[in-house]
This record gives structure tokens, C-alpha cells and sequence, in this order.
């Protein structure tokens, strides 16, 4: 990148880039455009909408067929008994959902938010869920192409219903649709405000909504504070400092009993954390150990190292240019260390997987280098599409003591019921091998340019010869 070149990316926030192994910077169109390639954006945005819309037929087809199992949206029944226990008793936290003695457990912003929904009719809430949750799917999908630099295009826009379409099956986005859950909305205002321009004051405001609602994204500040990215981490933080003051204004008895009284440091709070469901780094220790207490030491030790490590690898992967890596990898290690982190929290396995597709279908002027590294991208995101199918629940739910609880396992068992946080801590492993590889390649090719600078042009030595 030239000097000029530098100054401009710096203006426009853009990070250095340093590209993975195998892949080339894209060159620019030439001026008004190549008109052949219009016809072929067009038929892939139509073969892109064709496709997604079968694929939808088929899952509204599922759900008229499965209309109470697995489709109960019980998660979205809850939120609204925690907004009714607002609007008559000001606390969300004192009783359980009536019907199966869940407890609401997210933040007293999100129960003030809920209060308001319980204003409009239960069909008409499950409508706005499920559509909500699936056009945040697709915008996911369409920021992640944008971040990894495909532009605004028909292509572009086809690109994201195929892959939309395909994600629709994935468990993590089956079980968010199913239980009416939230993951895939604050995805969205997370990705969206990670992905704005360094120089635009206001960012850090969408990390820091997210988590006024709900605490994971907290994950976020340190990242952005690992990658000088000061005013965004201050507005995220001032932003998620001002949910929680607003919440003690409006709802000052729930917001003593969450914040003040540590109500969202007990993870019992959320029910079996030994359940398959909770696929986190806690949830499988405790299932390989059994009991909480002879677990916690490995617990800790587990999340610290995981969530150093993690964030480091986010930090590298963003600032050798990779910003899509690395708020991805951010969200991995969130997952990974959060106490509680429910197999339909891993939606990020779908923005996960459009990046893989990307860089599969890249070409490289090096065929050599570039077939084989096509070829790995395309087995990756085959085995990450494979991984999070719901092969999990394959472990039994039934008997005197079912393995699906986590509390009695096999070996095997406990391999699959693991799955998640195996495939998380694995694609943790990859990156960080990734990164090293392009650090060397960068540099191996900054010294073959260093130790070339002076010599006589190449053109102008042949063009001397008689």
C-alpha cells in the first residue's frame, strides 16, 4: 500500500491490511463498469431470492406441520410474563413463568422494553419475532460481505439469500426461531455498529445498547479497547453505563435486586447449567466433573486462559486487517467464557460461516497456492455447517437418568455433548495459526522488498542490452 494509500485508508478507518494465506488484493473495476458481468450479478440475485424463498416455504411449512413442538416460542413467553410482572409489580425477578418455573433473567432494561410489547396481541409479537429475527439474519450477512469488501451489488445481495437460506437450517438459528429469542437482533446491532468507520463519533453505541439488554456484548469493550480504538470502547461504555442508571430511575426495585443484590452473578438463575444446551467452557467442565464446587478451579483457569487467548487473537486478527475475523473471534471467546451460553447463543456460527464461503470463492492470480487454500475454506465451512446441524442433540434424553441432563455421561456422550465449545475452542486454534502464517508471509515479503530497494528496474536492465 502506498504512502497516499495509507493516508487515505487512515481517514476512513480502514486498518492496515495483512491478508490471509493464499488470498490477493482485489483490483478496482475498470471506469463504467464491465457490462458482462451484469447479466451474471442479476441471474445470481435471482437464483439467490428463488432459493431463499423455497427455503423459507419449507421452514413456515415445518412450523405449520410442528405447531407446538418445537416451535413453542417459550423463551418469548417468558420475556412477556417478565414485562407483566413490571407493569403490576414493578420487578420481573420475584416470580416464575407460571407454566414451566422459568425465571427472567435478563436486565431490567430489557423487562422495561418487554413491558411495552405486552401492550400488543401474542400472535402479532410472534409474527414481529420470527420476522425481526429473520431480517437480522440477513443484514448480518450483508455486513459481513460489505466488512470483507464485496461491494454494493446485485451479486452481493444474492450472495446473502444463499447463504441466508442455508442458515435458516442451522441449529443455532432453528432454536433462536423456535423459543422466540433475542440472539439474532442484538447480533445484528453489534455487527452493525463494529462495522462502522473508526472516525464516526457514535460508535460504540450499538455494543453498548446490546448490553444494557443483555451482558454479553461486554465482551466487546476490552476488544476495543485491545485495538486503540479508545472513543468507541468510552461510547460503549458510557451508553451501557447510562441503561443501567436509566433503569434505576424507571425501575428502581428491580434494579436493586439485579445489579445491587448480584442477581446476575447466579447462573443457577437460568436453570441446569450441566445440560447439553449449555455449551460453554463451564458447562462442559461441569459435565466432565459433576459437581460445582471440585469444577470451579477448572473453570477459572479454563475461562481466563480462553479469554485472554481470544481476545489477543481478536485484537492481531484486526489489526493486520481482518476486522470481520476479529469481531468474530471476540464473539467465540464470549461464548466460550460466558457461564451460561446456550446452544441457540451460537448464532455467530452463521456470519462465522459466510466468511469461510468468501474467502473459498476468491481466486488468486497464485493457482497453486490458491486452489489449495479454496479447497480448505470449502471443507471448513462443510464441517462447520455439519457440526451445528444439531448433531448435539444426538445425545439420549430418555432413561432414569438421562445423559442429555449432563449429570451421567459416556465417553462418547460427552464428545458430542461437547461439540460446540470443541468446534469454538478448534476455530480459536486455526486463527491463531492463520495469523502466524500471514505475519510471516508479510514479512518475508517486506525483507524481499527491502533487500530489493535500489537495485536497477528489471525493464530498464533488458532494455539496455544490445
Amino acid at each position: 500500500m502506498t504512502v497516499s494509500g495509507r493516508a487515505r485508508a487512515a481517514r476512513l478507518g480502514v486498518r492496515n491490511p495483512v491478508l490471509w494465506p493464499g488470498r490477493q488484493p482485489r483490483l478496482a473495476a475498470p471506469a463504467g463498469g464491465d457490462d458482462r458481468s451484469a447479466p451474471v450479478r442479476t441471474r445470481r440475485a435471482i437464483v439467490g431470492a428463488v432459493l431463499f424463498a423455497l427455503s423459507l416455504a419449507l421452514y413456515l411449512a415445518v412450523f405449520q406441520v410442528f405447531p407446538k413442538h418445537p416451535w413453542s416460542m417459550l423463551d418469548l413467553h417468558v420475556y412477556l410474563w417478565g414485562g407483566t410482572l413490571v407493569r403490576h409489580l414493578q420487578d420481573p425477578y420475584v416470580h416464575a413463568y407460571r407454566f414451566h418455573r422459568l425465571l427472567f433473567t435478563y436486565t431490567p432494561m430489557a423487562a422495561g422494553i418487554f413491558a411495552l410489547l405486552t401492550a400488543v396481541e401474542l400472535p402479532v409479537v410472534k409474527v414481529l419475532f420470527v420476522a425481526g429475527s429473520i431480517a437480522s439474519l440477513m443484514g448480518v450477512l450483508w455486513l459481513t460481505w460489505g466488512a470483507l469488501g464485496r461491494e454494493r451489488s446485485r451479486a452481493r445481495l444474492g450472495a446473502t439469500l444463499m447463504m441466508a437460506a442455508v442458515a435458516l437450517w442451522l441449529e443455532p438459528v432453528r432454536q433462536t426461531l423456535s423459543f422466540g429469542q433475542v440472539n439474532l437482533v442484538l447480533m445484528l446491532v453489534v455487527v452493525a455498529d463494529l462495522c462502522l468507520p473508526d472516525t464516526r463519533w457514535w460508535k460504540g453505541v450499538g455494543v453498548g445498547l446490546a448490553a444494557g439488554f443483555k451482558l454479553t456484548p461486554l465482551i466487546f469493550i476490552p476488544y476495543l479497547l485491545l485495538t486503540r480504538r479508545f472513543r468507541a470502547a468510552a461510547v460503549a461504555t458510557a451508553t451501557f453505563a447510562v441503561t443501567v442508571l436509566g433503569s434505576f430511575v424507571l425501575l428502581p426495585t428491580a434494579s436493586r435486586h439485579y445489579w445491587l443484590e448480584g442477581l446476575f452473578l447466579n447462573p443457577s438463575r437460568l436453570g441446569n447449567v450441566h445440560y447439553v444446551g449449555n455449551q460453554s467452557l463451564y458447562g462442559a467442565v461441569l459435565r466432565l466433573i459433576g459437581s460445582a464446587t471440585a469444577a470451579r478451579p477448572y473453570q477459572l483457569l479454563a475461562e481466563v486462559l480462553a479469554g485472554v487467548a481470544g481476545l489477543a487473537l481478536a485484537a492481531w486478527a484486526s489489526r493486520r486487517g481482518q476486522e470481520m475475523a476479529g469481531i468474530l473471534v471476540c464473539a467465540l471467546t464470549g461464548l466460550l467464557v460466558s457461564p451460561v451460553s446456550w446452544s441457540h447463543h451460537w448464532v455467530w456460527v452463521v456470519p462465522i460461516l459466510g466468511v469461510l464461503v468468501d474467502f473459498a470463492s476468491r481466486r488468486s492470480p497464485s493457482l497453486a497456492v490458491s486452489a489449495g487454500w479454496r479447497r480448505a475454506c470449502w471443507l471448513a465451512a462443510g464441517a462447520v455447517a455439519a457440526v451445528f446441524s444439531g448433531v448435539l442433540w444426538a445425545v439420549p434424553s430418555t432413561g432414569r437418568h438421562p445423559p442429555v441432563q449432563g449429570y451421567v455421561m459416556t465417553g462418547p456422550q460427552q464428545l458430542i455433548g461437547d461439540l460446540y465449545v470443541l468446534a469454538g475452542l478448534a476455530g480459536l486454534g486455526v486463527i491463531a495459526v492463520l495469523l502466524v502464517a500471514a505475519t510471516r508471509t508479510h514479512q518475508h515479503l517486506t525483507a524481499i522488498a527491502v533487500a530489493r530497494d535500489g537495485e536497477e528496474p528489471l525493464e530498464s536492465g533488458l532494455a539496455a542490452q544490445p
